[in-house]
């Protein structure tokens, strides 16, 4: 009894120091069984653009959940795009020259994400640059806000390196290659990667670590 009541007291302590981020890592991968169980509901979105703020999309990537392309394209913003910028995504003024504009693309894209929920790895960046570019042109915002999910969060969450500064975890680089389409299939492996990972009970886990420290 005396052990019993020894090792309950352990799993007390273990809990309040573990159980946080186990079950954070729990709901990133039931979020994202969610996802391949559904696959109709969803896309993945991601831009390329011509900075961080006030800044245009210079290409523009959508897939679905099975991988295929939706919308591929390069878009011809209304500035030239900084060459500290062009070393990041490599695509060039020249590039875009004969690209068709944000205003040409809009009703294909707005058509493509019609009824889907949004995946975007740094969701509020990919928002905001959209917004901005339709406030720019005068055109409709997409209202992607309510339906769009942050692969960058649960990533975080899932992978559980915590940042004191932020005091939340720390979001992971995507390693894409900085390409719309290459990016989204690089968020779409990291979906099924954590799909594919196991689900603990607090409870087997404990006991894991119980066993492997002898009870200390």
């Amino acid at each position: 009894m005396r052990d019993k009541a020894r090792k309950e007291q352990q799993y007390k302590i273990w809990m309040r120091e573990n159980s946080e981020y186990w079950e954070d890592r729990n709901y990133a991968i039931e979020w994202a069984k969610d996802i391949l169980a559904n696959k109709d509901k969803f896309l993945i979105l991601d831009t390329e653009t011509t900075g961080l703020d006030d800044a245009e999309i210079v290409q523009i990537g959508i897939i679905d959940i099975d991988g295929n392309i939706l919308l591929d394209s390069l878009v011809k913003p209304s500035i030239s795009i900084p060459s500290e910028v062009s070393e990041i995504h490599k695509i060039t003024d020249d590039m875009v020259v004969n690209s068709p504009t944000f205003p040409e693309l809009y009703f294909r894209i707005k058509e493509v994400l019609s009824n889907k929920e949004v995946i975007i790895y740094n969701a509020d960046f990919d928002v905001k640059i959209l917004n901005y570019c339709c406030i720019f042109y005068n055109l409709p915002k997409l209202k992607l806000a309510k339906r769009t999910h942050c692969a960058m969060g649960e990533y975080a969450r899932y992978y559980g390196e915590w940042s004191n500064y932020y005091d939340d975890y720390k979001s992971q680089p995507l390693n894409g290659g900085h390409n719309a389409i290459s990016d989204c299939l690089a968020c779409l492996n990291l979906i099924k990667k954590m799909a594919n990972s196991k689900l603990y009970s607090l409870r087997e886990l404990f006991e894991e670590f119980y066993k492997n420290n002898e009870g200390v």
